[in-house]
């Protein structure tokens, strides 16, 4: 078998990310020597798949589906072999869903545990899922954790489609505006400028000079920047394909407007991911590496990793939280009379509680108020182009009386 190039995306002992590439006969063989090497596999890519390159990430599998149905089953009582059986079965063609499904099930009829399977299908679920659903193979309650898994996955869904629909209404303003420049540079404004030639108005108003000289440029201007926008996203996700999103997510979050709402969104996934880990009983210091595996903003990839120190040096979580910027004083001081108390992951959920009331709130702000400030933009460059194209005609009807 011919050797291709890898790269992956894994936790240290540190609870640090870390990313490379290598050559090996399949993926396999790279999550192996990641964790022989002592790394928690996240994920691990191709690197010439240029139909994921292209195309939209259509093979990404519906994780909280799969989850759901197959906790229903178990739930039920049928076993994992029969259960899995049952998802690829009801179709002579199978669909790609149910071909990694027929893979998942061979394996695990080989002898290979459910979370080991599922890490060796490409995509594979990422560190929160393989995680949970090993241990609920520890305890024995795999049918409870996928319902877990699946209503988390659900959850974290329906909060990425709030921020996209926040963001869906300015971004169609905004290119509202960009559509209405380009038509008044093209078509209007040029036709005005030919008329007003025609009668000889030659001494035309600064304002009417800079409108129509900006006119002449800008749909350089907009075609240029569409040209360096479009292959800066081409070529970010030709070289990291896995990782472009996160890194396009990550300069949006630095917008002054956006800045608190993404801060909340790690906030919310980072307490609720350690809940739930903690829930399944996985170790405190292992659940914050996996935590951090999850996230995606690097101020709060630098937290987790800075709690993974102190937890390995047998100190609490609560001092660093309360010394923290962006962790709120208020969830620090719950997480510090939950470890004086022992009872972190159920005060994880109160916390967990209070970053979502507060994102609600965040988000519905900003509908509220970035909304009328783009319409007042759109009007002010209406109002501004519409004046400009005006005065010339004030003055020739005044000339002419």
């Amino acid at each position: 078998m011919s050797r291709q190039h890898f790269i992956w995306k894994a936790v240290d002992l540190n609870g640090r990310i870390q990313h490379g590439s290598w050559a090996a006969d399949g993926i396999s063989e790279v999550q192996t020597r990641l964790r022989q090497e002592g790394y928690f596999p996240v994920w691990v890519r191709s690197t010439l798949n240029w139909k994921n390159v292209l195309l939209p990430a259509r093979a990404n599998l519906k994780w909280s589906s799969f989850a759901r149905r197959l906790a229903t089953l178990l739930e039920a009582g049928i076993p994992i072999l029969q259960a899995l059986e049952m998802m690829t079965f009801h179709e002579e063609k199978r669909s790609l869903e149910q071909e990694h499904w027929k893979c998942v099930k061979e394996r695990v009829e080989s002898g290979s545990d459910l979370s080991e399977a599922l890490a060796l299908i490409n995509p594979s679920p990422n560190a929160f899922v393989l995680s949970m659903i090993k241990a609920g193979e520890y305890t024995g309650t795999v049918g409870k954790v996928l319902s877990e898994v699946a209503d988390e996955l659900d959850q974290m869904q329906v909060y990425h489609q709030k921020i996209k629909a926040a963001l869906a209404y300015p971004m169609l303003l905004f290119s509202a505006v960009i559509l209405v420049l380009y038509v008044l540079s093209v078509w209007v404004l040029p036709m005005y400028e030919k008329l007003f030639l025609s009668v000889g108005a030659t001494e035309l108003p600064f304002l009417t000079k800079v409108i129509f000289a900006g006119s002449q440029k800008l749909p350089l201007f907009l075609g240029g920047i569409f040209g360096l926008v479009s292959g800066g996203l081409l070529v970010l996700r030709l070289i990291s394909p896995d990782r472009w999103k996160i890194r396009l997510e990550n300069l949006l979050g630095r917008a002054p407007l956006l800045v608190q709402i993404y801060r909340l969104r790690d906030l919310v996934q980072f307490s609720r991911m350690l809940e739930r880990l903690l829930v399944a009983g996985i170790p405190l210091l292992e659940a914050l590496r996996l935590t951090a595996g999850t996230l995606r903003s690097p101020e709060m990839l630098e937290l987790t990793n800075l709690l993974v120190l102190n937890v390995r040096q047998g100190k609490r979580m609560a001092p660093l939280l309360r010394a923290s910027e962006i962790f709120p004083k208020e969830g620090a001081e719950m997480i510090g009379i939950a470890e004086e108390a022992g009872r972190l992951d159920q005060m994880l959920h109160y916390v967990t509680q209070i970053f979502r009331r507060e994102l609600e709130e965040q988000l519905d702000r900003l509908m509220r108020m970035i909304g009328p400030i783009l319409i007042l933009v759109v009007a002010g460059l209406i109002s501004l182009v519409a004046g400009g194209v005006m005065l010339p005609i004030f003055d020739l009807s005044s000339h002419l009386e």
